[in-house]
């Protein structure tokens, strides 16, 4: 219980410095763009660092749990999610400041690179959120047409502020990648529902997969086409962080809740076997 303590401050530290990130870009304290270009960069890295740390950390406590052996691939696929991410955020740094590399309309196209490395990252954590939901029957069907219809809206999203001439490498990565980062909501909305989840715990998990797709969305709309492909820059940049990891503190604690779940069951089932003596 005091590992699980821990983890959960870290994540408080962790949303704080993205916070405190976002502060200082739009009080002009610094910025990705200029001579405290470095600082910024150097900022979030140790936020990444320190993130990643973190769900080491919640690896560890649900190694040596007594339910081990049943979370132990949750939580894997919960690491495995944040690694590809974090590699798509290095992209998304844009060491080399390249611009204009896809087509002649969107400025900051190497957001569509990092999508080879969300796409997977997200896959990853969906996986795991069917898995810890544990839908069978009818659940199974119904959670399939949500998905469509959440596809659906996302594709209409989508069409509405994608820019003619960005190139078919463009639309495809981020058509495709809005689609899937849709259906981080429908699980949300579907963790939050969920009666079998304590309600506290449930309710974080649920804004944390709000929140990704949120902060994706902001990317879409106003830093690859908005402002007429040349985005809100670097103001948007920093809203999306603070937003990103905001959702990436939580969801990482996707595990230690299933644990929680786990033994809340078990306690009750112990109590209804001891009334029923």
């Amino acid at each position: 219980m005091v590992a699980r303590w821990h983890t959960v401050k870290i994540s408080v530290l962790i949303i704080a410095l993205a916070m405190l990130d976002l502060i200082f870009t739009l009080l002009g304290v610094w910025s990705v763009e200029g001579e405290t270009r470095n600082w910024v960069l150097s900022f979030e890295a140790l936020t990444l660092i320190l993130l990643s740390c973190n769900c080491l950390i919640i690896r560890q406590v649900i190694s040596q749990h007594q339910y081990a052996h049943t979370y132990r691939l949750l939580a894997n696929l919960v690491v495995f999610s944040l690694m590809f991410c974090l590699a798509g955020d290095v992209v998304n740094f844009n060491l080399a400041q390249n611009y204009f590399q896809h087509s002649a309309v969107v400025k900051h196209d190497y957001l569509a690179d990092s999508v080879w490395f969300f796409m997977p990252g997200y896959l990853f954590l969906f996986l795991a959120c069917w898995r810890f939901l544990g839908y069978s029957g009818t659940q199974v069907v119904y959670f399939v047409v949500a998905m469509l219809i959440t596809s659906l809206l996302a594709l209409f999203s989508y069409l509405n502020m994608h820019l003619p001439g960005s190139g078919w490498y463009v639309t495809l990565l981020t058509g495709g990648y809005a689609i899937v980062i849709a259906q981080a909501a429908l699980l949300g909305l579907c963790l939050l529902i969920s009666s079998d989840i304590p309600k506290t715990p449930r309710i974080f998990l649920a804004l944390g997969m709000i929140l990704a797709t949120v902060a994706d969305a902001l990317i879409g709309q106003f830093w690859i086409f908005g402002n007429e492909g040349q985005g809100y820059y670097p103001q948007i940049r920093a809203i999306n962080w603070a937003i990103y990891i905001t959702s990436q503190a939580i969801v990482i604690h996707l595990p230690l809740v299933a644990i929680t779940q786990a033994q809340t069951s078990s306690r009750t089932s112990a109590a209804e076997a001891g009334l029923a003596k």
